[in-house]
């Protein structure tokens, strides 16, 4: 992974302020609470896991629905398809690269814009609804019950609900704040500056302002740009904190550094689709 470390002045000065979207898009403080004080205090879950491999779909698949989630396969773009083998000439790096790493890298990163902006002109999914997004890597941290996970990830959402994104597993997290235990339980949730894609969370308002980002991280003579979607999620974050849950529960994987959450990409029973085969 390259990891661009990167000011907040750019946000500062550019339109990736959230005060610069269209105010009607984010419903005020009130209304959102509102919709998750229903009855069963549930709330409706909705995720696409980003997978090339049905058998690896199909094992995450069962996991997720136990949490209450109803799951579909995201099928990422070939890596040397003529539209991922265009978006590297449109974009290129300034050095050598293994053409399949490069490949499977960007189709990687194109189906999380994909799915960012599907989500952000949805026009049958209300804004203040949630799409939750995984890598078909994450595996649930092997301290938790399902039934823990999904009662965090429902007290999460509530908590996030202001800030429209939640980190279900973060990597390198910093700057932390507001840290608390979650009800009943021993997990920690915090709003941190942080990395990593393989399990996170968008209400539809702050999918559009991810989308935003996303264009203007693209753009030929961005200073900051860059193809990776996590990077950008972390050039937000560092701008906009994002609540993480699990930062007391670090990934049993022994080789990865700094790894915390609900979900732990779990290399060791799914090597990486990217680095397959490649000597790095």
């Amino acid at each position: 992974m390259f990891i661009v470390f990167i000011t907040t002045f750019f946000l500062q000065q550019n339109m990736l302020n959230d005060n610069k979207v269209q105010h009607a898009d984010i419903p005020n403080k009130s209304s959102k609470v509102a919709k998750y004080n229903n009855k069963d205090n549930t709330i409706k879950l909705e995720g696409y896991v980003v997978s090339v491999d049905d058998a690896r779909f199909n094992n995450i698949k069962p996991l997720l629905n136990a949490l209450g989630i109803e799951i579909h396969q995201h099928v990422p773009h070939a890596y040397d398809s003529e539209v991922v083998l265009k978006a590297i000439e449109e974009f290129p790096l300034g050095w050598d690269l293994d053409i399949k790493i490069r490949g499977k890298c960007m189709s990687n990163r194109m189906a999380f814009f994909d799915l960012v902006h599907n989500f952000a002109n949805d026009k049958n999914a209300k804004n203040t609804s949630w799409r939750l997004i995984f890598e078909d890597d994450a595996d649930l941290h092997p301290s938790l019950k399902p039934s823990q996970a999904q009662k965090a990830i429902q007290e999460g959402l509530i908590l996030a609900a202001d800030d429209g994104a939640l980190f279900m597993g973060v990597c390198m997290p910093v700057n932390c704040t507001e840290n608390r235990t979650l009800t009943d339980s021993s997990i920690v949730a915090g709003k941190c500056t942080g990395i990593c894609a393989h399990a996170l969370a968008f209400t539809k308002w702050k999918a559009k302002i991810i989308a935003s980002l996303i264009d203007e991280l693209l753009k030929p003579g961005n200073p900051h740009r860059t193809q990776n979607f996590d990077e950008m999620l972390q050039f937000y974050s560092e701008e906009h904190k994002i609540l993480a849950l699990g930062l007391n529960l670090k990934s049993p994987i022994p080789d990865v550094y700094e790894h915390y959450g609900l979900f732990f990409q779990n290399r060791g029973k799914f090597p990486s689709f990217i680095n397959e085969g490649l000597q790095l």
